[in-house]
């Protein structure tokens, strides 16, 4: 169990002296009623006492109060599949690593505060895809455009003026690479977000602005640093400063933030400037320029979630206080009962006690009335809490799950009910893929054929299932055709790349007439799990573990004579060494050692 809200459960920490509060006004009520009665058991007064009565209806009290803490911390169990828009923007960060980012004018460093800003940045990029670019005296593109925050959130921790290994500041080069990170489309879903102190040694801002303006790309332009600038320190392996940059004279260099150049490349490319010069900057500002950049919807994804189970508790409070009052109201009414019936015997003639009794009746009658009522809908309440909690779970979430087990008839007929209410193609596939294996595979492979050429990863995963079946029954050309269709999709599929091959190898040897070595068959093709890999169960097919030989005795008697046109183990143990060898000396003369030029001129 997960809490949405963890910090409501602080709250049970108030019952405990609500308890006692409550116990110490109780006591304070029985002491003021002696002193007003005495002790006398026949007291009408002291008749009305029901201390039982009394810790029930605290219990349930008290009970109601923590059922509605603990559902307002949102509990959370089981999962559940559903289908979410992602809609966002193309968005590249682009990071000076140069060695003036080192300067500590804006502490605690340039770098640092850049960094900060960015991960400010990310974390409110929800649905947007990330790149990252980081750019010194050469350009290098850190991460492709990605829906991962997580791992765009790691690249970004991990910079440090040593990322790109060419000292320098070449700052048209990093605005080349991050335009050309950023697919066609709209540029208007499109912006690039720079952090530099705009110096530019190489001279090359001038042609990368003018290809910006001419793509339509926009730049949002952070300078960080300040106008007075100040020392580039010299840092050794633990990030301590040992010196200072110093140039071809022996004299300190003094960084500076260029802002004039910052300014002209926003303006030129429709973009923003903004300045960094202390911590903090000018970040939400910063913020609101993202937030009207265009976003467009990036597909329909099937992710799972946590379900929620407050209305459990919420039910639960409201049954406990509809038990309350309708105990409440039964003491009333009982009251009254007690009320009339003293009257109508202190009534000698009858007819007035008659006619007295006959409200009392009235209010007995109301307030079974009322507890029924309260009762009947705290079950109502509760019987809905149920069956919304035992829906939360999908036919197609449950379908899986039948898979995962092996009992593809029962999956067949959950997929099948959920596609009678309309169903995707994902939800196709896997009903064709256990219908397949549940024991109708004709029928199943001709529709996971057809499905084959939907896109996205519903195709990709037909195609991968369709071939895989195909592989089962050693159908190898046709195995081959699906599965390298399969791959034509998404080249990084790595089970169906295993598949494929093992299909080509097997397609090779029946041609070629031999007979192939005995192999497992391939995996099962796995339903399209929702919110995972398209082929998440399925698991490519490795061939069994070789058992090894049992050694034989170390004696002259044990070891047979090698038979002709065979060498013995002596001989061979020699020729594996001198192929180890040939291969250490082949790897030795491929792999030469590369030492890194040292540059000359500014280096910051």
């Amino acid at each position: 169990m997960s809490f949405a809200a963890a910090h409501w459960l602080r709250l049970l920490l108030a019952i405990p002296p609500l308890l006692l509060l409550e116990w110490r006004a109780r006591r304070r009520a029985d002491a003021a009623l002696r002193r007003l009665v005495g002790e006398r058991a026949e007291h009408a007064l002291l008749s009305e006492r029901r201390p039982g009565q009394h810790r029930l209806g605290l219990l349930l009290r008290t009970g109601a109060l923590a059922a509605l803490i603990v559902g307002a911390s949102g509990p959370e169990w089981g999962r559940e599949v559903v289908m979410r828009t992602a809609s966002g923007s193309d968005v590249v960060f682009l990071m000076d690593v140069s060695a003036s980012m080192d300067a500590r004018d804006v502490p605690p460093s340039r770098l640092e505060e850049a960094r900060r800003e960015a991960l400010a940045v990310l974390d409110r990029l929800a649905g947007s895809r990330v790149g990252i670019v980081a750019f010194a005296g050469d350009a290098v593109r850190l991460c492709p455009l990605t829906l991962d925050r997580g791992a765009a959130r790691l690249v970004l921790e991990s910079i440090t003026t040593a990322s790109v290994s060419e000292p320098g500041t070449d700052l048209g080069r990093g605005l080349r690479t991050a335009m050309n990170v950023l697919p066609g489309g709209r540029r208007t879903e499109q912006v690039i977000v720079l952090w530099t102190d705009g110096e530019d040694l190489e001279h090359g801002a001038g042609g990368g602005v003018d290809a910006l303006a001419r793509g339509g790309f926009h730049v949002l332009a952070v300078g960080v640093g300040t106008p007075a600038g100040d020392v580039i320190p010299v840092l050794d392996d633990q990030g301590r400063a040992v010196d200072v940059k110093r140039d071809e004279s022996g004299s300190a260099v003094h960084s500076r933030l260029d802002e004039g150049l910052l300014r002209t490349l926003a303006r030129r490319t429709r973009g923003a400037y903004f300045a960094a010069s202390r911590p903090g900057g000018e970040l939400p500002r910063l913020l609101g320029a993202l937030g009207g950049v265009a976003r467009s919807a990036r597909g329909s994804r099937l992710t799972e979630q946590p379900v929620p189970r407050f209305p459990w508790f919420a039910a639960l409070a409201a049954l406990l206080l509809a038990i309350e009052l309708a105990r409440a109201h039964r003491r009333a009414g009982i009251a009254g009962v007690r009320d009339a019936a003293r009257e109508s015997g202190a009534d000698e003639a009858g007819s007035p006690g008659a006619a007295g009794a006959a409200p009392a009746d009235g209010r007995v009658a109301r307030g079974r009335r009322t507890a029924r009522a309260a009762s009947a809908a705290a079950v109502v309440l509760a019987l809905g809490v149920c069956d919304r909690a035992a829906i939360a779970e999908s036919d197609w979430a449950r379908g899986d799950r039948a898979f995962r087990g092996g009992r593809y008839a029962a999956a067949e007929s959950l997929y099948a009910r959920r596609a009678a209410r309309g169903s995707p193609a994902a939800v196709r596939v896997n009903h064709a893929t256990a219908r397949a294996l549940a024991g109708r595979g004709a029928d199943a492979e001709s529709l996971l054929a057809s499905l084959g050429s939907e896109k996205g990863a519903a195709g990709h995963t037909a195609a991968y299932n369709l071939g895989t079946l195909e592989a089962r029954r050693a159908d190898w050309d046709d195995a081959v055709k699906t599965l390298r269709k399969a791959l034509e999709s998404d080249a990084d599929d790595r089970d169906a790349r295993y598949n494929y091959e093992l299909a080509l190898r097997r397609q090779r040897q029946q041609r070629g007439g031999g007979t192939p070595p005995p192999s497992p068959s391939p995996s099962r093709p796995s339903p399209h799990a929702a919110g995972a890999n398209p082929n998440p169960g399925a698991t490519s097919p490795n061939p069994p573990p070789q058992v090894p030989p049992a050694p034989q005795a170390n004696t002259p008697e044990a070891q047979p004579a090698p038979s002709p046109g065979t060498m013995d183990r002596r001989t061979a143990e020699q020729l594996l060494g001198s192929l180890s060898e040939l291969e250490r000396i082949e790897q030795q003369r491929l792999h030469k050692v590369r030492v890194v030029r040292e540059r000359r001129g500014r280096d910051w």
